[in-house]
């Protein structure tokens, strides 16, 4: 008798590759999804449908290809608001479905393959050891992440479907265990074989000591190694997690000189790491809105005891072991648990001031869920204490370190547009569509300002990835961005992203030169001390370039597919999900 064997998973899912709707990275609540969301999602939803049958290609098979990207976007200049600026289709607003797409000229920007010029540098992103030591010692991060991500299994039966003609479908289970959807291998094939990413930074959650960390320093630094060993070129490079308020006493001892029980030890952890990972080391992470005491034991940046210890030994590591002197500072998006005071951006300038030799990435440019994008109102317009990129801008126009004050560019400030990309250009406007709050028009108020206010030399590239797993539809939707006429007169950009990063009022003499090609990546690679073109030649003919032709090579697959892509969501798409662990513990050790 032959045995029948019973699959432990189910087949590749049918989710659509842009999908709007509602989903966290973990650091911030999931706004409920609105009419227009659901809009999109159910007319991408039709439209998807229409083209696979005219193309004889089954739901699975379209929904892979670089059609099914094109309808997403589509769907969200169609629904959205697109006064200034669109996804490359705002031109044609009289067509009722995507019938121009074979012929907009912009089939090829969804390809897996580096454009000219094209250096995607992601320097925020993440994923977890599923086998790791947190999983028993630290069970309410467990927990956590069993609740945030619960990706499709065999208890869940596959994702939570939001139906009701918002149109996600499920099937696939993946991971037997969900957790393991998270994992290095995961990792590795969803940033560097179904997206056209370069290069990443792999970050960390916070958490402490090293042995409930979801994401053990040795294990960060077993996949970067991984990766740059199997390119045989490099690929990845980390950041070491710091937590120099491990054992404060909470916000009722600012002022009063008492250092953090374990910053000592803390510091002294940096020297450690700055010398066993000297090699791949990139930079240092902190979340100063997390500490021991839950809503108590934030810290800021340029406090006297607890920032300016912490980033003289940054520049101390620089100077004795030519540590590079990079700080990604997690700022805006704030749980319940955090000490919401310290995920604004009011110590930023500051502390950059105080420190030119530090290069300071602002993770999410100070965005927290739900803040509107519209034009910059003013620096005396927006609270100081507000968590919002109009805030984030004002701020450094307080410290005199915005980009005006500088001949174009903050000297030592950088915005990073992780989970702030995706949350902007995914909203639709939530009354009528002469309130630019949503769609490619939020997209445009959002790097307008900061290209004007931060400098076009100062804005980069990150995802979050793998919260939301593969970043193909955000470097599609930045690669298809254009600014419409009426925004490019706001925010004298003559030539939109096609301008010259050096010059924005001249286009680019080169696409290597181009304001989107030094956001995509070339921007953080001058902060990280990375050579884009030496990179790029290394990385043309390295093996993971050559596994990904391979992967997406075959009769019946081109460039601009991604033929195993997951599509899956892997974060917390409802509030009820995201509080799941939340009733038994907050965030924290």
């Amino acid at each position: 008798m032959i045995p029948r064997w019973k699959r432990s998973w189910g087949d590749q899912n049918e989710d659509l590759p842009v999908d709007v709707l509602p989903c966290s990275n973990g650091e911030y609540i999931p706004l409920p999804a609105s009419a227009g969301q659901r809009a999109i999602m159910s007319l991408a939803d039709a439209e998807s449908e229409r083209w696979r049958r005219r193309l004889g290609m089954s739901r699975r098979q379209f929904v892979r290809t670089a059609a099914a990207t094109a309808v997403g976007l589509w769907a969200i200049d169609m629904v959205g608001d697109s006064r200034f600026g669109s996804f490359g289709f705002a031109h044609n607003t009289d067509t009722t479905d995507a019938c121009d797409l074979e012929n907009d000229g912009k089939a090829g920007l969804q390809t897996l393959q580096n454009l000219p010029g094209e250096f995607i540098f992601d320097i925020q992103s993440h994923h977890v050891d599923p086998d790791g030591l947190w999983r028993v010692n630290n069970p309410a991060i467990h927990a956590f992440f069993a609740a945030v991500w619960p990706q499709s299994s065999p208890l869940l039966g596959g994702r939570p479907a939001i139906r009701d003609d918002g149109s996600i479908r499920g099937g696939g289970a993946g991971e037997l265990d969900p957790i393991a959807n998270l994992s290095r291998h995961h990792y590795m094939k969803e940033l560097f074989l179904d997206s056209a990413t370069t290069m990443t930074v792999l970050s960390a959650v916070p958490t402490a000591p090293d042995d409930k960390q979801p994401l053990p320093i040795k294990e960060a630094a077993a996949t970067v190694r991984a990766v740059n060993a199997l390119a045989r070129s490099q690929r990845s490079v980390m950041h070491a997690f710091v937590m120099p308020n491990r054992g404060s006493a909470g916000n009722n001892t600012d002022g009063m000189g008492l250092a953090p029980v374990f910053l000592a030890e803390e510091l002294e952890l940096m020297e450690q790491r700055a010398v066993e990972y000297q090699d791949i080391l990139g930079g240092w992470k902190v979340y100063c809105p997390w500490g021991d005491v839950p809503n108590a034991s934030g810290w800021f940046l340029n406090s006297p005891e607890i920032g300016i210890p912490f980033l003289s030994q940054i520049q101390h590591l620089h100077d004795k072991h030519g540590t590079p002197a990079v700080l990604a500072s997690h700022k805006g998006f704030a749980l319940p648990g955090f000490d919401q005071r310290c995920a604004t951006t009011v110590d930023v300038g500051p502390a950059a001031r105080a420190f030119p030799g530090i290069k300071f990435i602002i993770y999410h440019s100070g965005h927290d869920s739900g803040s509107a994008q519209g034009p910059y109102p003013g620096t005396d317009n927006v609270p100081p204490d507000q968590r919002s990129v109009d805030a984030f801008i004002a701020n450094l126009h307080r410290s005199g370190m915005n980009a005006q004050a500088h001949g174009g560019n903050s000297p030592n400030v950088y915005a990073e547009l992780g989970s702030v990309w995706r949350d902007v250009m995914r909203t639709v406007p939530t009354d009528d569509f002469r309130n630019p709050v949503g769609g490619a028009t939020a997209a445009a108020h959002l790097l307008g300002k900061l290209i004007t206010h931060v400098g076009p030399k100062r804005v980069v590239w990150g995802t979050d990835s793998l919260w939301y797993g593969a970043p193909q539809p955000e470097i599609v939707a930045l690669r298809r961005f254009e600014f419409t006429e009426e925004g490019k007169v706001l925010y004298n950009l003559p030539y939109g992203l096609e301008g010259d990063v050096e010059n924005p009022a001249q286009p680019a003499p080169s696409p290597a030169r181009t304001i989107r090609n030094a956001i995509l990546g070339r921007n953080a690679a001058e902060a990280y001390g990375i050579d884009p073109d030496a990179a790029r030649n290394a990385i043309s003919c390295d093996q993971v370039n050559a596994i990904r032709e391979e992967y997406i090579t075959n009769p019946n697959t081109s460039i601009e597919s991604a033929p195993m892509a997951s599509n899956q969501m892997q974060g917390a798409r409802t509030r009820r999900e995201l509080f799941a662990m939340m009733r038994e513990k907050p965030w924290g050790p």
